[in-house]
C-alpha cells in the first residue's frame, strides 16, 4: 500500500506536465493536404436517394482547409466558362463545430456560409452534408464528396 501511495504523488506531478495536443483527429486530417471534389450529390425530394448533379465545373474544385483556420477553393471555371480565367481562388475561412461533427466555412463576402456536417473523413475521403432550410429553393439535403 506504501508504494501505491508514493506512486500517486508522482503520477500527479508527471500529468501536469503533460501537454495535450488541442488538434482533434477530425482537423488533422482535414488540415492535411487539399481535397479534390468528386462528385456533387442531391437528395431533391427528402426520400433518402441521392443523384449526382455535378456540373463538370464544380468536379476538380480544390478545397484547401489551413490549420491556421483559413479556407481557399480553386475553381476551376474554364470547364463552365472557356472565356474566363482558368482559375479563381475563393477564400474564407473555417471551423469545427459540435463536436467536430460540423465544418462552418465562411467564403469571400460575396458567398453565403455553409454549415456542412461531416459525414464521413478519413485520409483519402471527405463527404460533407448540407441540410438545407425547406423555404429554400434548394434540394432538402446536398452532399458533397471529396478525395486526396
Amino acid at each position: 500500500m506504501k508504494n501505491v501511495r508514493s506512486f500517486f504523488p508522482l503520477f500527479f506531478i508527471f500529468c501536469t506536465f503533460c501537454k495535450k495536443d488541442s488538434t482533434s483527429n477530425v482537423e488533422q486530417v482535414l488540415v492535411n493536404g487539399a481535397w479534390t471534389q468528386t462528385a456533387y450529390l442531391t437528395d431533391d425530394d427528402g426520400d433518402g436517394v441521392f443523384t449526382d448533379a455535378s456540373l463538370p465545373c464544380q468536379l476538380g474544385d480544390a478545397w484547401d482547409f489551413m490549420s491556421n483556420g483559413n479556407f481557399e477553393m480553386r475553381d476551376e471555371i474554364e470547364y463552365c466558362d472557356p472565356d474566363a480565367m482558368s482559375v479563381s481562388i475563393i477564400a474564407g475561412t473555417w471551423e469545427l463545430r459540435n463536436g467536430d461533427s460540423e465544418l462552418f466555412v465562411t467564403m469571400d463576402p460575396s458567398f453565403q456560409d455553409f454549415n456542412f456536417v461531416v459525414h464521413s473523413i478519413n485520409d483519402t475521403l471527405l463527404e460533407l452534408r448540407l441540410y438545407n432550410d425547406p423555404t429554400l429553393q434548394a434540394p432538402p439535403e446536398e452532399r458533397l464528396v471529396f478525395t486526396r
